[in-house]
């Protein structure tokens, strides 16, 4: 995401004070306006304060008809509850995009395909751990595991890694090396329990935290569903409609 490189003034919301520990010890020490470089960095700072607190923050532009003179706000940002759907679902179920969905999609960039996927592989042609190893770019070779091992550390400390990478000169060569991938997308934080079991693993392999920016998100998104008759097509129109009349678990 490009933004401008202008002063980027932001303005501390309630909601974000309430949601996250490390807001409130922020505004304490910054006050509840806090002037930034640009709006780059202060969308930066509220990846790290995600990090850091108990839940997600985000940085909010202003309305342009905002009567307050800032650029911006830090508010919370909660997961979405799932909703009963409107429409139907011949007409359409139209549902709101949740956090985990955004979480999902960052995930899939960047752990497909499941051979050379472009981030990681990229990764390893620059990685400077690597460089000794004089790699062909056309000969390596990245292969993902996406069901990990968790790692643990003490029972309340438990990481899961979305992937684990291993980095090899051609197919059937040794590994030259491994990475275990954490990716969040957008604002989505690193919880603390991850951090310290990240950590951990570090001592002994290589630990990514990798965060994907997505553009232009929907908010909603609509969905058509049809069954298919054993004869060949769609059901009739009476099994279009059989369905959960509620939909609250569709």
């Amino acid at each position: 995401m490009t933004f401008d490189s202008d002063p980027f003034t932001v303005a501390v919301k309630e909601s974000a004070r309430d949601a996250n520990r490390a807001v409130r010890r922020f505004a304490r020490s910054e006050s509840d306006r806090v002037a930034f470089d640009s709006e780059a960095d202060a969308h930066r700072r509220a990846r790290e304060l995600s990090d850091d607190g108990d839940s997600p923050v985000k940085v909010q532009r202003a309305a342009p008809q905002d009567p307050d003179d800032v650029d911006g706000y830090l508010v919370a940002w909660p997961e979405r509850r799932t909703r009963t759907p409107e429409g139907s679902p011949t007409e359409g179920l139209t549902f709101d995009t949740e956090a985990n969905q955004y979480g999902a999609l960052g995930e899939a960039l960047v752990c497909t395909p499941a051979v050379n996927p472009p981030l990681l592989t990229h990764f390893a042609q620059v990685d400077a751990d690597l460089a000794e190893s004089e790699l062909d770019a056309e000969d390596l070779r990245v292969e993902l595991d996406t069901d990990p091992d968790p790692v643990s550390v003490r029972s309340d400390r438990r990481w899961e890694p979305d992937c684990r990478a291993v980095v090899r000169s051609g197919p059937d060569r040794p590994v030259l090396t491994e990475y275990w991938c954490e990716v969040k997308a957008g604002d989505g934080s690193f919880e603390r329990s991850q951090r310290e079991a990240m950590r951990a693993k570090a001592r002994e392999a290589t630990v990514l935290k990798i965060r994907v920016e997505l553009d232009d998100l929907p908010d909603r998104y609509t969905a058509w569903v049809r069954k298919v008759s054993p004869e060949g097509g769609d059901a009739d129109e009476s099994e279009r409609y059989r369905v959960n009349a509620s939909l609250d678990r569709f």
